[in-house]
């Protein structure tokens, strides 16, 4: 299967020419033999036809196919990355799809390590990617209780794993934040009512939370209970019901929210404009480009991501700054927002994939995946 799909995607990338065409008909029976050979593990009669194929076509992207299959089978994505980029050259063009038979090895690679949170994260996005083994592997990690692994499935939205978390959120189990943030990210209206019955939890961080949550949920029938949190005796919880409102386009706790705009504290205007960031007046993108030039490096950070969507320029050059920062978790932050905000530059993510940070290199790998689906 694999074969096919990546000899088809190749051969229907522009290369309709009859020259190409020929090319590729000529190079048909070395490839079939490679594929074959690889197939039955004869690694050393697959590579001699990869290098016969690369031979006598340099430039051919099914043969680099074979290339980088093997080179993933034998000495990992490493390898396959230093082939992918020898074949590359000078060339400015990238391969997107070859790039992308690479990052689903270097996602593989990293989950077979098993070490979290990199490995998690690895397995995550090859199932979002649709690899059956990875959804069959977290699916039976996911089994134990407030796993990582089920945070995630519920968040992408797996049934099963919803419901087991609302089971857990009603049970006394440690970090029920973790569990609300899930079930808030999971899109499923299943968790809504769960929810909803934490907005009387006497526990203030579990009321914040899950105000939140539903806000991110579009749970507009729990507009009334969020509004009598707005007389909340604590005030983040007041602010979480008021962003939360304001998310669900319901203004009636925007005037808990304006003056926080106007703070004398930088992380006070920063936490006001994410909670205000659905709705990016010209008053709240100039609060937040000014905050790009704040000294704390955290608060640069959180405004660059805000203003991604707004002005990518200005993101990306606070994003290149602080990973210039002497704060290693900072550098890492930024770099990996950086990479959120990247929507064609393979170039760039190629780069990120041999980052030392475990974390970036597969969020940047997620993220070819996710531009070449």
């Amino acid at each position: 299967m694999f074969v096919v799909v990546v000899l088809t995607t190749v051969l229907g990338a522009g290369l309709g020419a009859p020259t190409a065409t020929a090319q590729a008909v000529s190079l048909a029976p070395t490839l079939a033999e490679g594929w074959t050979a690889l197939a039955a593990g004869d690694l050393p009669r697959a590579t001699s036809s990869a290098d016969r194929a690369l031979t006598d076509a340099p430039r051919s992207a099914n043969a680099l196919a074979l290339r980088i299959e093997i080179d993933l089978t034998r000495n990992g994505a490493a390898a396959a990355l230093d082939s992918y980029e020898r074949w590359l050259g000078s060339r400015k063009v990238e391969a997107p799809y070859i790039l992308r038979q690479v990052a689903r090895g270097h996602l593989r690679a990293v989950a077979t390590a098993r070490k979290p949170p990199a490995s998690v994260d690895a397995l995550a996005a090859l199932a979002a990617d649709g690899d059956q083994d990875a959804l069959t592997d977290l699916g039976r990690a996911a089994e134990a209780p407030g796993s990582q692994e089920a945070k995630l499935l519920a968040a992408m939205g797996d049934p099963r794993a919803v419901q087991a978390l609302i089971g857990q959120l009603r049970q006394p189990v440690a970090n029920k934040l973790g569990i609300i943030s899930a079930l808030g990210d999971s899109g499923s209206p299943a968790a809504i009512q769960p929810l909803v019955e934490l907005l009387t939890d006497p526990h203030e961080e579990l009321r914040a939370g899950a105000a939140e949550a539903l806000g991110r949920l579009g749970a507009s029938d729990s507009i009334p209970k969020l509004k009598g949190l707005l007389q909340d005796p604590v005030p983040p919880v007041r602010l979480a019901a008021a962003a939360a409102l304001y998310r669900l386009q319901d203004y009636s706790g925007a005037g808990l929210l304006q003056p926080l705009m106007a703070s004398d504290i930088a992380s006070v205007r920063l936490s006001a404009a994410q909670a205000m960031a659905v709705t990016p007046t010209p008053e709240w993108q100039a609060t937040v480009r000014a905050l790009l030039a704040d000294p704390n490096e955290l608060v640069q950070l959180g405004a660059a991501r805000l203003m991604a969507p707004h002005d990518p320029q200005a993101s990306a050059e606070a994003f290149e700054r602080l990973g210039r920062s002497d704060n290693m978790a900072i550098r890492e932050q930024a770099a990996r927002s950086s990479i959120r905000t990247l929507t064609s530059d393979f170039t760039a993510l190629r780069r990120y994939l041999r980052n030392a940070d475990p974390s970036t290199s597969v969020q940047a790998a997620n993220r070819i995946l996710e531009l070449t689906r």
